[in-house]
């Protein structure tokens, strides 16, 4: 997952270590979709899962927050 932060938080500990050119590809937007059930099923996950995904992943129909996630990654 990419939390809020997450980003920056990586960037730094890489250039500690002199890793200035070393890329990050970030999940910038993960969505709260019914599409990962059956991900789930196969790895037997879902009666596994606590809480609602919804409150740390984005909503389909909102694409806004999408690129506003997507623009704070490239900023960090």
């Amino acid at each position: 997952d990419m939390m809020d932060g997450r980003v920056g938080a990586i960037r730094a500990a890489l250039e500690a270590k002199g890793l200035q050119h070393t890329q990050i590809m970030s999940y910038a937007a993960k969505y709260a979709s019914a599409f990962y059930g059956p991900y789930r099923d196969a790895i037997g996950s879902r009666g596994l899962l606590q809480g609602d995904k919804k409150t740390y992943q984005m909503d389909p129909a909102n694409a806004a927050e999408a690129l506003r996630e997507v623009a704070l990654d490239i900023a960090e």
